[in-house]
């Protein structure tokens, strides 16, 4: 299985997730903003074709559904932005 990378445009930050390879149908998903956050391990991908869970770490939300590993990437970048540790580092945040 090869590692998966995107680039997604978030609150008009450029943001690049990387889904590394940890198994058969599972991958690390870790993210980072380039020349503002380092790469920050976010949650864990499980699937293959179109159907794909996304989990958080943390536990604390249930895992999510998506049809493409690129939606289900989108969805932790998502939810890692509103991440009190993780949200000065976007635009529309920044002091």
């Amino acid at each position: 299985m090869r590692d998966k990378r995107y680039q997604y445009q978030l609150e008009g930050t450029i943001v690049f997730v990387e889904a590394e390879a940890k198994g058969e149908r599972q991958y690390l998903v870790n993210m980072q903003i380039p020349g503002r956050m380092a790469r920050v391990d976010i949650g864990y991908l499980t699937g293959a074709v179109h159907a794909w869970a996304a989990e958080f770490f943390g536990g604390r939300r249930p895992a999510m559904r998506a049809g493409s590993a690129k939606a289900a990437c989108r969805l932790l970048a998502q939810w890692a932005q509103r991440e009190k540790n993780i949200a000065p580092y976007f635009s529309s945040q920044e002091s």
